[in-house]
């Protein structure tokens, strides 16, 4: 039994296939796409319980998505995870005005990214 669907976006194609092979050996349901506007049709089609976002990408970088995600119904309350190598504070600043629930810079551990994805995912769960 999947632990929860989790989408995964990045424009780079090796961070997607290391995400989904890590994600998918923890337990969960992984659906991808490569860019921003692909993210939010993702997100409305498959409904995941959590995003893990890249900010730099082709066709609507990831403040964007969640700019468009939080004003769509069925899509404003999925948790979001910012997995990135930009660290200017615009972008935290951004992040934290988007209602972003973690911002993990790259490079990354990829038990620091599965414990945030957790962490998050049972907050979630005691919320509702």
């Amino acid at each position: 039994m999947s632990k929860g669907r989790i989408l995964v976006v990045d424009d780079e194609p090796d961070i997607v296939h290391s995400l989904t092979l890590r994600l998918g050996a923890a337990g969960y349901q992984v659906v991808s796409a490569m860019d921003g506007l692909g993210a939010t049709k993702c997100a409305i089609e498959h409904k995941p319980d959590l995003i893990i976002l890249d900010i730099g990408m082709p066709a609507g970088n990831g403040h964007v998505v969640v700019e468009r995600l939080r004003h769509i119904g069925a899509t404003s309350h999925i948790p979001v995870i910012y997995l990135t190598a930009r660290t200017g504070e615009d972008d935290y600043r951004r992040a934290r005005e988007g209602g972003v629930a973690k911002y993990i810079t790259k490079p990354f551990e990829a038990t620091v990214l599965l414990a945030a994805v957790e962490d998050q995912l049972e907050r979630t769960r005691q919320a509702t």
